[in-house]
């Protein structure tokens, strides 16, 4: 439901800029105004697979530690107009992540023992993400974790 309300902004952005000359701040305004809607959404899948043809941000891999988790990584939009991060939790608690897209405030998304997020974001104008994930038992984390763009 909210892909499909950034997907209704983006096309309206995108009818507005076609029929409209605008300046770079008026760009820009309406750029922010989309951003007003989140950017972000959080799905439940079973399937992490990566086709080919995405640009993996972070390539699929285990991490496994008592320490937080943390990376940063820019989104392109000749890369696509969709990021996708995947997390895996294999440990025996929940994990929470601690996803920041560009100046929006961080939104945590918890993730209980033996599941799996999936969690889209919008890609408007190249985007620095921060990805901050820990336990807030202090048990020791066992996840695996990847992001795609496409």
């Amino acid at each position: 439901m909210i892909f499909n309300v950034i997907l209704g902004a983006g096309l309206a952005l995108s009818i507005l800029l076609s029929t409209h000359p605008a300046s770079a701040i008026e760009l820009e305004d309406r750029v922010q105004d989309a951003l007003t809607t989140s950017p972000i959404t959080v799905e439940n899948t079973e399937d992490p697979n990566i086709t080919p043809m995405e640009i993996q941000l972070i390539r699929p891999f285990n991490y496994s530690s008592y320490n937080a988790y943390e990376k940063s990584f820019t989104l392109d939009p000749d890369n696509g107009e969709t990021a996708n991060l995947w997390i895996n939790n294999t440990s025996t608690d929940t994990v929470y992540a601690k996803i920041t897209v560009g100046s929006l405030s961080p939104i945590d998304i918890p993730i209980k023992k033996g599941t799996q997020k999936t969690t889209r974001i919008g890609v408007i104008g190249t985007t620095n993400v921060k990805i901050y994930i820990y336990s807030s038992t202090g048990h020791k984390m066992d996840m695996n974790i990847s992001v795609r763009q496409f």
